[in-house]
């Protein structure tokens, strides 16, 4: 038998590896743009959360910048007061018929003022105080007496006070705001004017307010951080208004009763451009007791 001759190695098989650092090296940027997107999927979802609470934030001071509003426009739309375009051009009457009605419908307690011969007496430094909260410096108060509907506000020059007779005056108008836009150093403001009689109630027994019969766009100018009324402006009805259906055929009118007065309330600078209508303006608008 023939030998066989065997040769023996230390080396084990050497495997190549080119192909693998080939592989590796194909996409050396792959791990990185992973890691980029991770990174770029939380950032979307935190700014997702942000956004829906800064949403849910914007709505909630939009909603109560126009309750304010609204509050604030009671006296001043009620008896319908002319148009103007500049504070300087308006009616001084119509001005401290505003003025006065907003104090009498503040937060006032039955014995803050004095009451002579059926009529309560206002102090003319409040009238002044309520003026300029509503309509600024710029054009001062002329103090005079007040004619208005079924109702006349005596000026006492000597003592420098206003008589107030003890009766009831269902206002013409009620506001509801249903746009803010904000520009600069103004707001303007949309105001839906509603028919204090065309209230009805539907069948559920809630009360549904009627079709506005105007819109107005009343102007707040800025001035030493406030917003003041600069000018009251006619205007035609916006593109989407929203307002509560009309009552359905066999709704019956009910009549509206004497109730405390709500409080005059100065609202928030803030203001952007918001299509909206509100709750505050809603309710069935009451008779004001001018004293009682």
């Amino acid at each position: 038998m023939a030998d066989e001759l065997v040769t023996f190695t230390d080396k084990a098989p050497v495997k190549s590896t080119t192909k693998k650092k080939n592989r590796k090296r194909a996409h050396p940027w792959a791990f990185w743009l992973g890691l980029l997107i991770a990174v770029l999927s939380v950032i979307g979802l935190v700014t997702v959360v942000l956004t829906g609470i800064g949403v849910a934030k914007y709505v909630n001071i939009k909603t109560k910048n126009i309750d304010e509003y609204n509050k604030m426009l009671i006296p001043v739309v009620m008896n319908d007061p002319d148009m103007f375009d500049d504070i300087s051009k308006a009616d001084m009457e119509q001005l401290l018929d505003i003025a006065i009605w907003s104090v009498l419908r503040g937060d006032i307690s039955p014995d803050k003022y004095e009451y002579v011969e059926n009529n309560m007496i206002i102090p003319e430094e409040d009238v002044t105080a309520a003026y300029t909260k509503l309509f600024g410096t710029e054009v001062p108060p002329v103090h005079a007496t007040v004619s208005g509907y079924g109702y006349e506000f005596v000026y006492n020059a000597a003592e420098k006070t206003y008589s107030i007779p003890l009766t009831g005056v269902e206002p013409t108008y009620t506001p509801r705001v249903t746009d803010v836009d904000k520009k600069s150093n103004t707001i303007v403001l949309t105001v839906a004017y509603l028919a204090a009689d065309g209230w009805k109630q539907n069948s559920q027994g809630n009360m549904v307010a009627p079709e506005p019969d105007k819109y107005v766009k009343i102007t707040l100018r800025e001035s030493e951080g406030n917003y003041y009324i600069a000018a009251m402006q006619s205007t035609s009805a916006p593109e989407i208004a929203t307002t509560q259906p009309m009552p359905e055929p066999e709704t019956t009118t009910e009549e509206a009763t004497s109730e405390p007065v709500a409080s005059d309330t100065q609202p928030a600078a803030e203001g952007e451009s918001a299509e909206a209508s509100s709750e505050a303006a809603s309710e069935e608008p009451a008779t004001t007791e001018i004293a009682g």
